[in-house]
């Protein structure tokens, strides 16, 4: 017959957990190696170097910035509060205490500059007119000589002028070129003659600032200037014709009250003394500066200048 169960085999039971060595192990992290580059991990030399170029760049462009700032105002705003008004006058209009534009010459300008006294209204010699006239004093074909100089007539210079009468030159010649009514345009050459009554010969350049003021007086020329013509475009200076040493003197005046002109306004006076074997010679004349066909045939008159 069967038997009933035992006490130990009907009644459960829970493990004992007192033993240790039935335990199951955990791992220990307090053995194993710490890493010490870490994300919280103290940082090395490389990044502090870093971080104090990034902090001295800041400061820096700080620094420059307010620098910058503070010079803009100190030229804009400050100045303006203070009424600094020390600047330095140009050619250009300044301001006058009326509110008006005021004229303030600028010294190394020559046409905005007032001209040298040489180009003054009166001549500073006696403008002596030699007595009677002789020497050479012809016209051939395109060619016009006086004196011991000659020139290339150009197209259009058909008028003869034989103007006997001017300062300080003999055997004088020359043509000239119709501008309008009975105004013409004139290139005189001759010999240089200088009166004992004066001294003896000044040389060159003193010469030609002479025949330059005389022409311009005398000549009929002023007449139409005015006595406060505008004068521009001047100069003296040393210079070669024909491979002879030359000065001239040479300025463009304006006319202050041209009522009987309609088609030019400023004329250009030239006086040019040439150095020769056979003496001193001269260029004399005047031609209309805002007619471009006459003002360039001067230049072409000039350059064809030849020593004879």
């Amino acid at each position: 017959m069967a038997g009933s169960p035992g006490p130990e085999e009907d009644t459960p039971s829970l493990p004992d957990l007192s033993d240790s060595s039935q335990r199951e192990s955990l791992p220990d992290y307090s053995a194993q190696g710490r890493d010490v580059s870490a994300p919280y991990a103290r940082p090395d030399e490389t990044g502090r170097s870093r971080a104090r170029v990034i902090v001295i760049t800041v400061i820096v462009c700080a620094v420059v910035l307010i620098a910058v700032i503070a010079l803009i105002l100190s030229q804009t705003v400050f100045k303006q509060m203070t009424g600094d008004d020390s600047h330095t006058p140009t050619a250009a209009a300044s301001r006058s205490s009326s509110g008006e534009g005021e004229y303030v010459p600028d010294p190394k300008d020559p046409d905005l500059a007032p001209p040298p006294p040489i180009f003054t209204q009166k001549p500073t010699t006696d403008c002596s007119i030699p007595d009677g006239s002789s020497g050479d004093v012809s016209s051939s074909g395109r060619t016009v000589r006086g004196g011991h100089l000659e020139y290339t007539r150009p197209d259009g210079w058909t008028y003869p002028w034989s103007d006997q009468a001017l300062p300080y030159m003999t055997n004088v010649n020359g043509y000239g070129r119709l501008v309008e009514n009975n105004w013409y345009s004139v290139v005189n050459v001759g010999s240089v003659e200088w009166p004992e009554s004066e001294g003896k010969y000044p040389g060159d350049e003193k010469a030609a600032i002479a025949i330059f003021q005389c022409y311009a007086t005398t000549a009929g020329v002023l007449a139409e200037f005015g006595e406060n013509p505008t004068v521009t475009d001047y100069r003296s200076e040393k210079t070669t014709v024909d491979g002879h040493d030359a000065w001239i003197v040479q300025a463009t005046y304006h006319f202050e009250d041209p009522s009987q002109l309609q088609d030019t306004s400023a004329s250009i006076v030239t006086a040019i003394v040439v150095d020769s074997d056979d003496g001193p010679q001269a260029v004399a004349s005047d031609v209309a500066a805002d007619v471009p066909e006459h003002a360039e045939a001067l230049d072409q008159i000039i350059k064809s200048l030849k020593v004879v």
